[in-house]
């Protein structure tokens, strides 16, 4: 009996793999290519992180300094004007339907050559019509190189035609002039609105345009302003007398 029991047990435990013992793998070893995450991402090299400064760019807190000058102010040094801290200019070209400034093509080209941002200013005639004198100054602003600031009307009472017309007629000259203004430079027009005029007519909020304020001194004006005009005695290096000087908020700088 037990020579042949002994037969089947032997067979049996000969085919059986040890306890434990692995099972033969049925595939090749991992290359060093396809090494765990963990081993890769130790050999990587670490991502560059951006610097602050490339993340948010200084930004501007003082406000912007400008000038406004005619041929009154006589030859203008715009290189040491510009030296002076001051960023754009306003330049007259025009007044009424005839008149060009002997020095806008002059001074226009020789501070854009400084650095600044150059704009020009008509100078309304009351008792004219608002539509010549929006084509005269177009024609007089192409002539100018490299406009940046947005063209301007000065709208004053002070050496005007004495008998100035009533609100109303005043007001649809004005706005036939910013009409013609803005078709033929595809800008806004910016109003500059003397405060004697405009405690006569008060033309601001009628002719919904971003204004350039005249208030004299350190306190800024009670209404809403594009251009502030803070002072008419400044002192300016390459200015001969005194300078009317304006600012800008840094966000209307762009």
């Amino acid at each position: 009996m037990p020579r042949v029991l002994l037969a089947p047990l032997l067979l049996v435990a000969l085919l059986t793999p040890a306890c434990g013992a692995d099972p033969e793998p049925d595939k090749q070893p991992r290359s060093s290519s396809e090494s765990p995450t963990a081993e890769a991402s130790a050999t990587a090299e670490p991502t560059a992180t951006p610097s602050s400064s490339a993340e948010a760019p200084k930004r501007r807190t003082r406000p912007v300094r400008g000038v406004d000058v005619s041929h009154h102010q006589g030859e203008v040094a715009w290189a040491r004007v510009r030296r002076d801290r001051i960023e754009f200019a306003y330049l007259k070209a025009t007044e009424g339907s005839g008149f060009t400034d002997p020095r806008f093509l002059s001074n226009a080209r020789s501070a854009r050559a400084a650095g600044l941002r150059v704009g020009g200013f008509h100078y309304f005639s009351l008792c004219s019509p608002g539509a010549p004198q929006a084509e005269h100054f177009t024609r007089v602003l192409r002539s100018a190189p490299a406009r940046s600031m947005p063209p301007a009307v000065d709208l004053e009472l002070l050496g005007n035609c004495s008998d100035p017309p009533p609100r109303p007629e005043l007001l649809d000259e004005v706005r036939a002039f910013i009409d013609v203004v803005e078709r033929r430079t595809r800008q806004q027009v910016v109003v500059y609105a003397y405060p004697e005029f405009e405690a006569r007519y008060r033309f601001a909020a009628a002719l919904d345009r971003r204004q350039w304020v005249r208030r004299i001194g350190n306190r800024a004006p009670t209404r809403q302003w594009f251009i502030w005009q803070k002072n008419d005695q400044a002192g300016i290096a390459g200015i001969a007398g005194p300078a009317d000087l304006n600012v800008m908020e840094p966000d209307d700088w762009s």
